[in-house]
């Protein structure tokens, strides 16, 4: 069963043995677990879902696959090219 589910979040609200790391994009929240037994996955839920009870059911779920950092930092890369220029 995924780390991410409200299941899991209800059984183990502070769990001992991973944590859950949180990062705001934009109106997304990511969240990633590094489970010693499910291995790395991450989780995204929309707005700022920054406290639990905004974190009921992520939009999707995953296993963190090899190469997804070098695909990330493309897109932000991109997004930097993207972002207003000061004035704008």
């Amino acid at each position: 069963m995924s780390a991410h589910s409200n299941k899991s979040r209800g059984r183990h609200p502070t769990p001992a043995s991973f944590e859950r790391e949180h990062y705001k994009v934009a109106h997304i929240t990511v969240e990633v677990i590094d489970h010693p037994d499910h291995g790395r996955t991450f989780a995204l839920f929309a707005g700022e879902a920054m406290h639990p009870e905004d974190r009921k059911r992520p939009l999707f779920s995953g296993h963190i696959p090899k190469g997804m950092g070098t695909e990330l930092r493309r897109l932000a890369h991109r997004i930097d090219e993207l972002e207003p220029k000061g004035g704008d």
